[in-house]
Formats: structure tokens, C-alpha cells, sequence
């Protein structure tokens, strides 16, 4: 058969901008389709990563002006959001000129085309009304937010992550969250920064449900000391106008329906970050053969879906909703359309970061994970309390869990965990011990300039060797050692 192109992608997104890269990289001839221009980039440069990470920075400047009151700074007022947002949108106009058709044209050679893209067949794209043919297919067509489907929603609108960074144009005086995952606890803490009055509605009891519960407490104390209102076990039973919404649970009259005994609060704006669907509609999939299920694009763990042409990454696939995951699998998919040895999706050794303060940062194996896979482990808990540098810079209240596994080969770390400034970068360097299959020991004897704060990584590994080294019949072997060398 005469294709038109060696590989055809439906998405410009985190996912479809390296896959399409690196195909054009290697001399392809790649159809990189998305529908309108400002979509290359995708959710991270749109309506995540970027402006979110740009949001949290201005907060932060609002948070550390408020905590040098105690010592004598004289603040007051709330954010200009007009230029908060400017900021905002700077930010992200540095960054997309790598990330538009033009720029994948003239790099790479890629056939960047801008257009609402349809399956028509098993090796088939039909776009701008021209047919589109390649051996293979790559879905990296992204998600949507999820919304409320509740009585009295109709009056009410609904932000979330995509419109808030768009459309929002006034700092809301009480915004209401619903949800408890990075989103939510991201916004809130940016937004009660920033000058609004923030309410988070959390159906379960805890934060951030994929880490320890130490980290969610961790994190719920922070948002709390700054003026955040969390209500967990509580969801919104209805809204009674464009205002006010009737919760139930805890932290509202369960069952009730709007009457005097039901518990309600009113806001200004509404934020619902309850996750994210895989987006199905209007692609073509069952024309082309390719399955959905529950609102999924059914694939194996070889990104492929029902139709053996047609693969799906990023949050198409289903799964992990990072940029950063789309970016793994990528790799795995490289590694299957250029190898024999095809490569199966894990996460063991997968990591992602709450990008609150302090940062919530997790890697590797949860000890859900590992308890599913009967591996026998230990767990290293390390607070910071004693920790120098903590109590240098005020973030005492930090927690490192790393998990270590037992028996043959012990002390290799498995995954873990840490609540603490700048966490994120903190963790890369168990995180490469644990890529690389090696043990938590390897740091006992490295050099750490005093007092960083990565030097809490290193500690739970000192530790563990003085134990050794101070326990059982180790001591008196080396009481005679000295004593017989240094006479």
C-alpha cells in the first residue's frame, strides 16, 4: 500500500509534540494534526503545568511579603489579578514559540497541519478534507475536565483548570473548590495568596489519596495556617442558585435537600477539579475499529489499541495525566515501533509532584504497589523536625518516607516519598538509586555542603549504616581493630 506518511499523530499536546519530534527527527515523514494553532502545546503550556507553576509563583511572593510581618514588614491589599494574569500569560508566550506548527515545520520537517482530524478508516485520517494515510496511528488527543451533574448546576458556572487560566478576569472573593487531588490544593493555596477566601470541599478524608496520608495532613495543616477552610467527607448535595451550594457529610446535613437543617455555603465562583475524562467524542473510533470502554480508549500495556495500527498515548491512554507521562510514553513506544522487544507499561518507577508549599514530591513504588506485588519491604520515616536546615528556614513540619526492600539484596530503594521545600528537586537523587537498582547505603559517605537541604536524603542512609556498625557484635569487633591498630 502507498501511504501518504510514515506516521500520522492526531494531537499536539505533551504526548504528540515528541512523538512527532522524534519521528521527524529521524527523517519520517510525519503529520503532526491539531485543531486550532493555540492547541500545539497542549494542556501542559494551555491550561497546567505553565500556568499553574507561573500562578504559584506570584502567590508565593504574596505569601513570603505576609510572613515578614512578624518581623516588621507592613503589607496590605490583595492581588491586581489583571496583572497577575499578564504574568501568567507572559510566561506562556516565552515558551510556545517552540511549540507551533511553524516551528515543527521549519526544525523538523514535520507536516504540521491545523485541523479537526477524523478517523476514516484502519490507516486512515481524514483532515481539512484531504485524506491522510500511514502504517501507523498515534492518539495523543488529551482529556477534559471533569464537571458537577447536580441538581441546580445549570445555575451555576462551573471553572476549571482550562477556563480559570483564560476567562477568569477578577480575583473571586470566595472561591469554592471541589476536590482534594494537585489541582485543587495547588489553586487553593495560590487563590487564599493571592487574596480570595477559599473553601475546598474534599469527598474523602484526606489529601492528595496517591500519597501517604502523612503528606495530605502535612499539606492540610499549610493550607489551613493560611486560611484555607477544608471540609473533608463532604460533597455538594445541590445548588440552590448561583450561589449557594447545600452539602452533605460532615461537613453538611447528609441526605439533606435544602431545608433549614441543611449546612450550605455561598461563594463567588465555583472551581471543580474532580479529574479529568479521556477525550472519545467526534474522532472516528469506531469507524476506524478502535474500542471504548467506560469512557476509555481500551488499550493493552503496549499502548495499542483495538485496531493494531492505531496507538494512544498522554492522556489518551487512560492513565497517569502528567506531561511528564506522556513523555515516558513516548519513549516506550519509540522503543516498540523500532524493536522486537517490545516494552510494557510500569510505573514502578514513575514519580509526580504537588507543586504546593511545602512541595509534595512521590517516586517509585507506593506501599500500595508494593504490598500488591508481595515484595517484602521496609519503611525508612525520617520527620524534620531535628533536621538544621529545617529549622533554619521554618518548614519543621516536612516528612521523608523512603521504602527499602528486604531480604537478597536488601536495602535497595523501592519508592518514597517527601513533604518539603522545593521537594521535587530533593528526590531525583533517590529517585536515580532507585532507576538504577541500587542501595539506599550508596549515600552514607557522599559530600554534602552544609546545611543544603538535600542532606535529609542522605540521613536515613548514615543512619541505617550506624546502626550497623553500633549494634550486635560489630562494636566490640571494632573496639579490638582500634585497639590493635593504634597502640
Amino acid at each position: 500500500m502507498q501511504y501518504t506518511h510514515d506516521l500520522i499523530v492526531i494531537g499536539a499536546g505533551s504526548g504528540g509534540l515528541g512523538c512527532a519530534g522524534f519521528g521527524s527527527s529521524i527523517g519520517l515523514k510525519v503529520a503532526l494534526i491539531d485543531k486550532t494553532a493555540k492547541n500545539f502545546g497542549g494542556d501542559c503550556l494551555n491550561y497546567g503545568c505553565v500556568p499553574s507553576k507561573a500562578l504559584l509563583h506570584v502567590a508565593s511572593l504574596f505569601a513570603g511579603g505576609k510572613q515578614a510581618e512578624a518581623f516588621g514588614l507592613k503589607t496590605e491589599g490583595r492581588a491586581d489579578f489583571k496583572r497577575v494574569m499578564a504574568y501568567v500569560h507572559g510566561r506562556q508566550e516565552v515558551i510556545r514559540p517552540k511549540e507551533t506548527p511553524e516551528h515543527f515545520r521549519e526544525e523538523f520537517g514535520t507536516d504540521a497541519i491545523v485541523g479537526t482530524a477524523k478517523l476514516t478508516g484502519k490507516q486512515e485520517v481524514t483532515v481539512n478534507g484531504k485524506k491522510l494515510t500511514a502504517p501507523k496511528i498515534v492518539l495523543a488527543t488529551g482529556s477534559v475536565p471533569r464537571h458537577l451533574d447536580l441538581p441546580g448546576i445549570e445555575q451555576v458556572k462551573q471553572w476549571d483548570n482550562e477556563s480559570v487560566f483564560w476567562e477568569l478576569e477578577k480575583l473571586p472573593e470566595h472561591l469554592l473548590i471541589v476536590g482534594g487531588g494537585p489541582i485543587s490544593c495547588e489553586l487553593a493555596q495560590a487563590f487564599v495568596r493571592l487574596g480570595s477566601k477559599v473553601t475546598l470541599l474534599v469527598r474523602d478524608g484526606k489529601l492528595l489519596a496517591k500519597d501517604p496520608p502523612v503528606m495530605g495532613e502535612i499539606l492540610a495543616g499549610k493550607l489551613r495556617e493560611e486560611g484555607v477552610t477544608i471540609r473533608f467527607n463532604t460533597e455538594v448535595a445541590e445548588f440552590t442558585d448561583d450561589k449557594t451550594a447545600v452539602l452533605k457529610g460532615e461537613g453538611g446535613a447528609a441526605g439533606a435537600k435544602g431545608g433549614a437543617d441543611a449546612a450550605s455555603v455561598e461563594f463567588s465562583h465555583l472551581l471543580v477539579a474532580i479529574g479529568r475524562d479521556v477525550r472519545t467524542e467526534g474522532l472516528g473510533l469506531e469507524q476506524a475499529g478502535v474500542k471504548v470502554e467506560k469512557g476509555k480508549i481500551v488499550t493493552d500495556d503496549y499502548y495499542r489499541t483495538t485496531n493494531k495500527y492505531i496507538f494512544a498515548i498522554g492522556d489518551a491512554f487512560g492513565q497517569e495525566q502528567f506531561s511528564h507521562g506522556a513523555e515516558f510514553h513516548n519513549t516506550q513506544l519509540w522503543n516498540n515501533l523500532l524493536s522486537p522487544l517490545n516494552k510494557k507499561h510500569n510505573l514502578d518507577k514513575f514519580t509526580w509532584v504537588t507543586f504546593t508549599d511545602p512541595e509534595i514530591a512521590s517516586f517509585g513504588m507506593t506501599e500500595e504497589r508494593l504490598k500488591e506485588k508481595g515484595i517484602d519491604f521496609e519503611t525508612v520515616n525520617l520527620p524534620l523536625r531535628d533536621d538544621d536546615r529545617a529549622i533554619a528556614a521554618d518548614y519543621r513540619d516536612g516528612h521523608l518516607i523512603v521504602y527499602l526492600s528486604k531480604g537478597w539484596g536488601s536495602g535497595k530503594v523501592l519508592g518514597g516519598c517527601l513533604a518539603a521545600p522545593a521537594a521535587g528537586e530533593m528526590i531525583q537523587e533517590l529517585h536515580f538509586l532507585q532507576f538504577k537498582g541500587m542501595k539506599y547505603s550508596a549515600l552514607t559517605n557522599k559530600i554534602y555542603a552544609y546545611p543544603v537541604g538535600s542532606r535529609i536524603i542522605q540521613k536515613g542512609a548514615r543512619k541505617g549504616a550506624s546502626d550497623l556498625l553500633t549494634s550486635g557484635p560489630l562494636p566490640k569487633i571494632l573496639r579490638g581493630m582500634y585497639r590493635l591498630f593504634n597502640r
